[in-house]
């Protein structure tokens, strides 16, 4: 009896010894793990201001496979947000950087930190996630396939977001919103429905942000009637009396490619009031915005002669006068090219008022740029008005060989591009056939 006794005490002080050992062991497993995570860390140099880490480096060291382990499910929560950190800042070090990282592994884990129900660490993924698809475009797809988008516009759908986060969740949708060479989004109705939220938000950045993702949606031709749709455009258009001018910045080239599109889709803009909006847009002191609208025009010009007259009737025609009379060569260029689309009609009225309004001196000045498209079409110009009407002759071409635009013009028969050579070929040939070259006459 007692040597059984003594045999039941052996064994079962053995088994808490086996007990005690395993928990050491786990215990000491648990540390190490923590302890290349902690190194992890350490190594990727989280701090933006320092360098990121090279990529030989972070091979050697294993860094980024030992922090997309710590993204996993059995960390604490600070490991899982600090790992994500890191991540997010190796993949700012460039686009081989990030796709390293999405071959780790990293990006179905970050996706699933995204419903983390830890705030810090369902907002390290995302932001994490925004700087893969900032660095590594190419990385879109591959996300959109693992559910990224459903995740993203059940946070902007919960009404308990708050603002830092739907802030964090707009960039990384604008993100997803640029083209892919090879596809548009699969999710593209989804996201645009997320969109039309976003843009009454009262943020200024999400409202920038959302207005920037409408722009890189509406790149794509075939997705302007689901945007037109879904109601957005009264919308953008209103946000153009916005006081921030990064949010009107971002409405104006959200429309310049709406206005890209079909005949309809342009009236669906006019029908919207847009140009009593871009007349006063047009006195507005920041350049850009005054470009912005100039391209909006072009694109309204560029659609059927009664678009073309709503422009004229909206009182728009003397604006455009101005930016061309002005100084700034990036304004003149696009009045330039906004002008060209107008007289496509070669409506010889129009032709007439242009010529009165000392139009010719400043397009040949722009004959200089060196941009071909705006020379290109300064040429093509001066083409129409010499041969709309012969009783316009003789004044287009006296104006011409007064600002000493001719000799230029003569340059360019020779230009490397060969419809500008064409068209500088024809105006000589049949309009100044007996002219000296200026430069050569002495």
């Amino acid at each position: 009896m007692q040597k059984r006794k003594r045999r039941f005490l052996e064994k079962g002080q053995n088994l808490m010894m086996l007990r005690t050992l395993r928990l050491e062991k786990a215990k000491k497993a648990e540390q190490q793990k923590e302890l290349t995570i902690n190194n992890a860390l350490t190594k990727c140099e989280l701090t933006s201001s320092e360098v990121v880490p090279d990529i030989d480096n972070l091979l050697k060291n294993n860094t980024i496979g030992n922090l997309v382990e710590s993204l996993g499910h059995g960390n604490r929560n600070k490991i899982r947000a600090n790992a994500a950190d890191a991540l997010a800042h190796i993949a700012s070090g460039s686009s081989e950087h990030s796709n390293l990282i999405a071959k780790a592994g990293a990006v179905p884990r970050l996706i699933r930190l995204i419903q983390s129900t830890d705030l810090e660490v369902s907002e390290m993924g995302i932001l994490c996630l925004g700087n893969l698809l900032h660095f590594a475009p190419n990385l879109r797809d591959f996300m959109i396939t693992n559910g990224v988008v459903q995740k993203l516009v059940s946070i902007i759908q919960a009404k308990s977001t708050c603002t830092l986060m739907l802030s964090h969740v707009t960039w990384v949708i604008r993100k997803l919103c640029i083209s892919s060479p090879t596809s548009r989004p699969d999710n593209v109705d989804e996201i645009a429905q997320a969109l039309n939220v976003l843009l009454y938000n009262p943020e200024d950045k999400i409202l920038e942000d959302a207005l920037m993702a409408v722009r890189n949606l509406a790149h794509e031709n075939e997705t302007i009637p689901m945007l037109l749709d879904l109601g957005v455009v009264p919308r953008i258009i209103y946000l153009l009396e916005h006081p921030n001018v990064l949010v009107q910045n971002a409405a104006l080239q959200a429309l310049i490619n709406i206005a890209s599109g079909t005949e309809e889709q342009i009236q669906e803009l006019l029908n919207n009031n847009l140009l009593p909006h871009l007349s006063a847009l047009m006195s507005n002191s920041d350049l850009d915005i005054r470009c912005h609208v100039l391209r909006i025009l072009q694109n309204v010009a560029d659609g059927n002669t009664f678009q073309r007259q709503a422009i004229m009737n909206a009182g728009l025609l003397h604006k455009i006068l101005e930016c061309l009379k002005g100084e700034a060569i990036p304004l003149k260029s696009a009045a330039a090219l906004t002008i060209s689309t107008l007289v496509i009609d070669k409506d010889k009225n129009l032709l007439y008022y242009l010529m009165r309004q000392g139009v010719i001196p400043e397009l040949c000045n722009l004959l200089l740029s060196q941009e071909t498209d705006i020379i290109y079409n300064v040429l093509d110009m001066l083409s129409t008005m010499l041969d709309v009407d012969p009783s316009f002759l003789a004044e287009v071409s006296g104006i011409i060989e007064w600002s000493g635009a001719l000799n230029n013009i003569r340059i360019l028969q020779s230009n490397e591009q060969e419809e500008i050579a064409v068209v500088a070929r024809k105006i000589i040939s049949s309009y100044f056939p007996d002219k000296p070259d200026i430069a050569t006459k002495f």
